[in-house]
């Protein structure tokens, strides 16, 4: 299991950027590290699930917001990148899982089905690069949350429960420096 804070600024991928990836080229040069160490391993072991919290999903005042779709898929296509994509699942029973650990802490959610997320670069970003460190450039199953909406100490209280979100493995939460 591994941990890790991705940039989302559009430009960084190429498809956006047409050369001026290089405008932001220590953002690029970090990405491209730690996706070559993702894929170190996830060559030996792939996640099952990955838990993305992004500042661009839709916001719920005082709740942590979960986008319940089965399947969603976005573009860069606001940024002129149709072409730069993402695709992935979830399933309810991850989705169960994950409500009943927030249950259990009493942590506030929303849940709602947004299945195209074009609009949130903050998630399409960070899996078009993801997505290469996947066998096959495939994804696991990811559950997309925006944790904005969570005042501090619910948020701490969400941090803290995550070991249980998984009980066979335990969430390393060090930098991958």
């Amino acid at each position: 299991t591994w941990a890790a804070l991705m940039p989302h600024p559009p430009i960084i991928v190429p498809e956006v950027g047409k050369g001026r990836e290089q405008e932001a080229a220590e953002t690029l040069k970090g990405t491209r590290l730690l996706c070559s160490r993702l894929k170190e391993l996830n060559a030996v072991e792939v996640p099952d699930i990955l838990l993305l919290l992004s500042p661009h999903e839709p916001y719920v005042p005082e709740a942590l917001f979960i986008n319940s779709a089965a399947t969603m898929q976005g573009s860069l296509s606001r940024f002129g990148a149709p072409g730069a994509q993402v695709a992935f699942e979830s399933t309810p029973d991850d989705l169960d899982l994950f409500k009943a650990v927030l249950d259990k802490a009493g942590i506030p959610f929303s849940l709602r089905e947004v299945p195209d997320i074009t609009a949130d670069h903050g998630a399409v970003v960070p899996l078009y690069y993801l997505a290469s460190t996947f066998p096959e450039s495939k994804l696991p199953r990811i559950i997309l949350v925006n944790p904005c909406g969570l005042s501090p100490e619910p948020a701490l209280q969400m941090g803290k429960a995550l070991p249980g979100f998984n009980p066979e493995h335990r969430w390393d939460l060090r930098a991958t420096g």
